[in-house]
């Protein structure tokens, strides 16, 4: 995974997605974790609803 984006900006197949087809997985870009100690954490992801976008920005939120 490059940064910024899931795939390749040269990808001709959307692998992310073949991957992730028929699966209840919620991408997150750019999430930074380093000053989290380890630990059981649950995560919660609240995005836009966006009608007709593929992604949105959204709000994490940590919880131990």
């Amino acid at each position: 995974i490059d940064y910024l984006s899931v795939a390749a900006y040269d990808d001709l197949i959307p692998s992310h997605l073949v991957f992730l087809e028929g699966r209840e997985v919620i991408l997150v870009e750019g999430l930074k974790l380093d000053d989290v100690p380890a630990g059981i954490y649950s995560i919660h992801c609240l995005p836009l609803r966006l009608l007709g976008a593929e992604g949105s920005p959204i709000r994490c939120i940590l919880i131990k």
